[in-house]
């Protein structure tokens, strides 16, 4: 009995550890699931990212190379508006020494209309030369624009990438510690069931020995109620024998009185 005892008060114990054990291992089994699920799904939204930054990347560079070659294209447009321009600019210095140099009326003439026309030219060509390098001031800002966008993206790309290595490792961590943990967790859980069903034999028993025991204590409380009910049953019936003979014996001196008295 004291032995069965010790041992169901030992096994409470270890119950109470194994359950303990098994509880601590799952809550790290949930958490390492847990983070590998995170992980996943962190991987799968930077990956969508990466596609996104090389996606608008491409874009960038797509139309950054476009405006630079607007660029370029205005620059030779104002380059070969210059030389024109400089080349006006002479032949209308040369008709103004012509004008200058003339001998008759009609020569004049000729080198008056010939200046009219090559100042109307030479104020077209810098008309164009202003529109083109306002036109070439924007595309600067415009190029500016998408150099900063581009080094932008750039650098969310290269961080992007160099953050995905780093996601791989804890996911397939993750993992290796998930399958390391499940073991644990199960040899954790049949520790815990071995040991409750052993606790559940050892209660039985002890169990069926206490009942023994409350069955024998209580027959011989029936036992001792029973002696004591008989002696107290015989102690009346002595009692009230007793009492009978003393009032037999009064009555009959009572009597014995009265036939004196007549």
């Amino acid at each position: 009995m004291a032995s069965l005892a010790k041992l169901a008060e030992k096994l409470k114990r270890e119950k109470q550890q194994a359950a303990k054990l098994r509880r601590q291992t799952e809550n790290k089994l949930k958490a390492a699931m847990s983070l590998g699920r995170r992980s996943s799904s962190g991987l799968s939204s930077l990956e969508r990212r990466i596609e996104d930054s090389k996606e608008k990347l491409g874009e960038i560079n797509a139309e950054f190379n476009q405006i630079l070659s607007r660029k370029e294209s205005i620059d030779r447009l104002i380059q070969a508006a210059q030389e024109r321009l400089a080349l006006e600019t002479q032949s209308k210095e040369q008709a103004e020494i012509d004008m200058a140099n003339a001998d008759s009326d009609a020569a004049r003439q000729s080198a008056s209309e010939r200046i009219a026309q090559i100042t109307e030219k030479i104020g077209e060509l810098e008309s164009e030369i202003k529109q083109r390098e306002s036109a070439a001031q924007k595309l600067v800002k415009l190029i500016e624009s998408f150099k900063k966008s581009k080094d932008h993206t750039s650098h969310q790309l290269h961080k992007q990438t160099k953050t995905k290595p780093s996601l791989i490792n804890l996911i397939k961590k993750s993992k290796s510690d998930s399958e390391k943990l499940k073991k644990q967790f199960e040899i954790a859980a049949k520790k815990e069931t071995a040991v409750s069903k052993n606790l559940t034999k050892v209660t039985e028993k002890l169990e069926m020995i206490l009942a023994k025991k409350r069955k024998a204590a209580a027959k011989r409380a029936a036992i001792k109620r029973s002696r004591k009910k008989a002696l107290t049953k015989k102690k009346s019936a002595a009692k009230r024998k007793t009492y009978a003979k003393k009032t037999g014996k009064k009555q009959a001196k009572n009597r014995s009185k009265t036939k004196s008295r007549r």
